[in-house]
């Protein structure tokens, strides 16, 4: 017998193949025990029988069953078996995750889900179809399928200001390995890492794995103070100039010019990441560093976790052309990082204008979100909480009159089963840390439910705030 459910997120046919394993190293099923066949399998549970045959294949590679040609599959002569059973791995595995409470706050999640945007559907589907026609599947450019690099480029000459050449582009599976590409191209025995203080911590810890003197580089309420950099050359200085991470500044025109001089006079580069530029919500969106650049000293990062899904994993990266990548017949072995279909559906989803669509919806539903929120603690709280961030994005850091600090505020949040975030961990200098702040984020809440989220954090908020 088996517990098969169509709406669990696990496939039928891995359901199948669990619960024959465990039988199997349990001794339910014995060596020698023949196997009910595919189609009575089926048959007995309205399946197809190639989903049945997907899990006595599945089975039979890892060698806990045989086949017999015109008989059927049988159970394998094993040794005792003395791993994990079935149970106690799913027991670990579950105890790792993290909880997902009720009303989370929490930064990175996206909705709506753009698996169940039609356009993106049919985008794959196209995608697929091309694919088919193929004769055999081969690997892509090194730095990405060039039509899609001319999307990409055409797209941000478009909302960005950016022109660039599909050839200085390279498509990334994430921000990490964006961040390895880098390190790559620029030497830590040549170039020191400045980044803004507070700052994205895996941008950070990048780095510095990777060898690099790491410094930072403080930030006023007009975002990294340049002035700072006087003096300092061969550099290569990381900002969000659109909207710091995690402050949500904007580094003023004044500012971003004499970076740009700094960098042209110094050897210096500039990691401009992008990475939420187009959800602005009061104003356009603000023109990016690149697009100012006449001297070729910008890195530009940009990604699809925000308009998309982090799900899809997919970056790319801007490289000046001093820094362009050569590949060449003598280095068949190197593709690209990303796979072919997704590729492929992020360029028909682009082309199609269903990308240009998405973002355009979400702004809106974003903009209701943060709307909504912004309202809601200037009616509260407009004495007792400060709100940093807000304006664009997808999350906002709140600063609570409170003695508590930021470990017992979340804590407090926590038993109430609403989920809010730390901010010390994007400072290198933990001390110098504001330790009544919190990150809340919304991009992740339906709009319908949001109203909720905040009436619960309110019953918090009220016991928290003075004590």
């Amino acid at each position: 017998m088996f517990e098969i459910n169509t709406q669990n997120k696990i496939p039928v046919y891995e359901q199948i193949y669990t619960q024959l394993r465990q039988q199997i190293i349990n001794g339910e099923l014995p060596k020698g025990s023949r196997l009910t066949p595919t189609r009575t399998l089926a048959k007995d549970y309205h399946l197809s029988r190639n989903t049945v045959l997907s899990a006595y294949l599945q089975l039979q590679s890892e060698g806990f069953i045989r086949s017999v040609q015109g008989s059927g599959f049988y159970v394998e002569d094993l040794p005792e078996y003395k791993g994990r059973t079935i149970k106690e791995e799913r027991k670990n595995t579950d105890s790792d995750k993290r909880k997902l409470l009720r009303y989370d706050f929490r930064y990175g999640l996206i909705e709506p889900n753009i698996y169940t945007n039609r356009g993106f559907r049919k985008a794959m589907k196209d995608a697929y179809e091309k694919l088919e026609l193929k004769k055999a599947v081969y690997d892509e450019d090194p730095q990405g399928l060039l039509s899609l690099r001319q999307a990409i480029c055409d797209h941000l000459k478009q909302e960005r200001g950016v022109n660039a050449d599909p050839e200085q582009l390279v498509v990334t599976s994430g921000h990490h390995y964006s961040l390895q590409l880098i390190t790559s191209l620029l030497s830590k025995d040549e170039y020191c890492f400045f980044m803004e203080e507070p700052g994205h911590q895996d941008s950070r810890e990048s780095f510095i794995e990777a060898g690099y003197d790491v410094h930072p580089l403080e930030l006023d309420n007009n975002g990294a103070i340049i002035s700072k950099l006087k003096g300092i050359k061969n550099a290569i200085v990381y900002v969000t100039p659109s909207h710091q991470f995690p402050s949500g500044y904007i580094l003023p025109i004044g500012r971003r010019m004499r970076l740009l001089d700094w960098a042209s006079k110094n050897n210096g580069y500039i990691i401009e990441d992008d990475y939420d530029s187009e959800l602005r919500y009061k104003e356009r969106p603000i023109p990016s560093l690149h697009s100012l650049d006449h001297n070729d000293r910008v890195i530009y990062f940009g990604s699809f976790s925000k308009s998309l899904s982090s799900d899809l994993r997919v970056s790319y990266v801007l490289l000046p052309q001093s820094l362009k990548l050569y590949f060449n017949d003598s280095q068949p072995f190197i593709n690209s990082a990303v796979s072919s279909l997704i590729q492929l559906t992020l360029n028909e989803y682009i082309d199609s204008g269903e990308y240009q669509r998405r973002i355009n919806s979400i702004r809106n539903l974003y903009r209701k979100k943060h709307n909504m929120i912004i309202d809601f603690f200037r009616n509260y709280y407009e004495d007792d909480i400060k709100i940093f961030g807000s304006g664009g994005g997808t999350h906002l850091l709140l600063e609570i009159n409170t003695n508590l600090d930021q470990e017992k505020i979340i804590s407090k949040f926590k038993e109430n089963d609403i989920g809010v975030y730390p901010t010390d961990i994007f400072w290198a200098n933990k001390k110098k840390a504001r330790r009544n702040q919190i990150l809340i984020a919304y991009s992740g809440i339906p709009l319908e439910e949001l109203n909720d989220h905040l009436l619960q954090m309110k019953k918090v908020l009220d016991e928290i705030i003075d004590s």
